[in-house]
């Protein structure tokens, strides 16, 4: 009975670290094309969101303003997965974003609700 509990236990957890591990794909290659549109529909519907000209809790119409901003200013060149996490709710990666005017730290968290994976906190430093 433990055994099994086990397996399905590990099997879980296996399921989640492949799904974070796809959706970090996605997310690095929307980023390194500067795709707001397909980002906002990873977003939850109000989400953190840090720029290093903005912060604060932002619904996705006003995020992806903020983030057409900053891509107009700062082309992206290179988007690379650094490190990724998972846990039985949460799912945490960061991605080392290259641009013509340097390089930065995306630090993105989002949860499964429902089979879909939505981000939650969005920060760029």
């Amino acid at each position: 009975m433990v055994k099994s509990f086990i397996i399905i236990a590990i099997a879980l957890l296996g399921s989640n670290a492949v799904k974070a591990a796809n959706e970090s794909s996605r997310v690095a290659q929307a980023i390194q094309t500067a795709n707001t549109a397909e980002l906002v529909n990873m977003f939850n519907s109000s989400i953190e969101l840090l720029t290093p000209s903005s912060s604060g809790i932002s619904t996705k119409e006003q995020a992806k303003i903020v983030l057409d901003n900053f891509f107009k200013n700062n082309t992206p060149l290179k988007a690379t997965v650094t490190h990724e996490t998972s846990g039985t709710t949460n799912t945490m990666f960061v991605i080392s974003l290259t641009t013509k005017t340097g390089t930065y730290r995306v630090s993105v968290v989002g949860s499964l609700k429902g089979g879909t994976f939505l981000i939650n906190e969005f920060k760029i430093v």
